[in-house]
């Protein structure tokens, strides 16, 4: 099975220059495959004396198995065999039998994220017959283009990259592989619990699809690359779009009531997905479309996604916020800012100054946010204002009017964010102080 090592060779070969390889390593056929031609790899590299990356196998234990322990055991020992360090990472699942295998996915890819440094590729062993499989389970769900796309065979992760180097090799040919090379794997026995919808395609459906086409895997594959395909041009023609109606991250909902339904949807799916890659399901679109672009002009509805992301309407635009609705900000929070760096603000985003603007910070500066009866005379007026008052002028949302950052120097408000210098803190024309810049994250 030499073309199997010679296949990953090539695939691999764009990621030579990486600085580390993680190999995602359960133990089982496919992962024990892959970790055993990147040995090969390696081995080769070195006896024509030429560099390779680190090499590492990363191993998640989800305690989900009474031998789950038994099995990273083994996972090291292979390992060592190999002189390739071994990472166990230890986590707990907590939820329902059924969602169980989604609750597990999403552990594992954080794991994942968290290892993986810049420059590094975390190789997972994922094949043919799982892509399959994927593709249909999407499809059960009811899956756009984007989600028929299956599994792309890379993609970011965290700081570096996720790579499928085995993802048009099937099952079949992994375990003649492992057969010819004499490689032992560990067998889940809760890979034939069918309860799983996984399972449940793989020995339920699975083989009669092969009866009738026995090329199913290939016409899938090719299948799920078309989706792909269509799934960027889509993107590429939303996005330019939504960028047209999109000021400072938010949504003209007044130009979307003037568009056809069906792609008032499109935008509000793609806007969303841009700004934090979650994608949202055609009945979610439809509740959105009812709410933010049905409501008049002065309501202001909200709308609560997974994982803490509100959508809310203001002023006749969109916004995405990833505090939940129902998180107070701590208003009595101060932090002493030192111009030469950013000032990283957790939850919030960042503010820094550099050479170039007209502010003029006097003695020690400090970031506070707004309690309510703080009062300024912005640079050039002749009179005080309330912060309150200023905030509704310039049509700063409600939510994020007590999270603005406020520069004080001593017990004056010096500046509000980048949106305004105060009275006494800024240079005439032609005198070079400070540019401040404040961006939400």
């Amino acid at each position: 099975m030499a073309q199997l090592l010679s296949h990953l060779s090539v695939a691999l070969a764009p990621y030579l220059g990486r600085r580390r390889w993680h190999v995602a390593y359960s133990g089982g056929l496919d992962s024990r495959v892959l970790l055993h031609l990147v040995w090969l790899m390696r081995q080769r590299a070195f006896a024509a004396g030429e560099s390779f990356p680190e090499v590492c196998a990363v191993h998640v234990n989800h305690q989900l198995q009474p031998g789950a322990d038994a099995w990273a055991e083994q996972c090291q020992s292979i390992c060592n065999q190999y002189c390739i360090p071994f990472e166990c990472h230890r986590i707990t699942i907590q939820g329902s039998r059924q969602g169980i295998e989604s609750l597990a996915r999403a552990a594992r890819y954080e794991v994942f994220e968290a290892v993986v440094e810049h420059d590094d590729a975390m190789l997972l062993a994922h094949h043919q017959d799982d892509q399959a499989e994927t593709f249909l389970l999407r499809l059960m769900r009811g899956a756009g283009v984007a989600g028929l796309a299956a599994m792309p065979a890379a993609r970011n992760l965290g700081r570096g990259e996720l790579f499928r180097p085995m993802l048009n090799l099937s099952r079949a040919e992994l375990e003649a592989y492992a057969e010819e090379h004499r490689l032992e794997w560990i067998e889940d026995p809760s890979n034939g619990n069918t309860q799983y919808r996984r399972n449940f395609l793989r020995h339920h459906v699975m083989p009669v699809l092969a009866e009738r086409w026995p090329n199913y895997r290939n016409s899938i594959a090719a299948a799920a690359e078309l989706q792909a395909e269509a799934s960027e041009l889509l993107g590429s023609y939303l996005s330019a779009e939504v960028k047209n109606i999109t000021t400072d991250g938010a949504l003209d909902l007044n130009a979307l009531r003037g568009i056809e339904p069906i792609r008032q949807r499109a935008l509000l799916r793609h806007f969303i997905f841009t700004q934090f890659g979650q994608r949202i399901d055609r009945a979610q679109s439809y509740e959105l479309a009812e709410q933010f672009l049905a409501s008049s002009g002065d309501s202001q509805p909200v709308f609560s996604l997974a994982g803490g992301i509100t959508l809310r309407a203001f002023k006749g635009r969109l916004y995405c916020d990833e505090s939940p609705a129902n998180k107070t900000f701590d208003s009595g929070l101060v932090l002493n800012w030192d111009t030469g760096h950013a000032c990283h603000i957790e939850g919030l985003g960042q503010l820094s100054a550099q050479a170039g603007g007209r502010f003029a910070p006097k003695g020690e500066l400090t970031v506070r946010f707004r309690r309510g009866g703080e009062r300024c005379r912005l640079a050039g007026h002749g009179h005080s204002k309330s912060l309150k008052k200023l905030l509704q002028e310039w049509g700063i949302p409600p939510w994020q009017r007590d999270r603005l950052p406020l520069i004080y120097c001593g017990d004056e408000i010096a500046a509000i964010a980048d949106m305004a210098i105060c009275e006494g803190y800024q240079l005439p024309d032609g005198e070079a102080g400070i540019q401040l810049q404040w961006v939400w994250s």
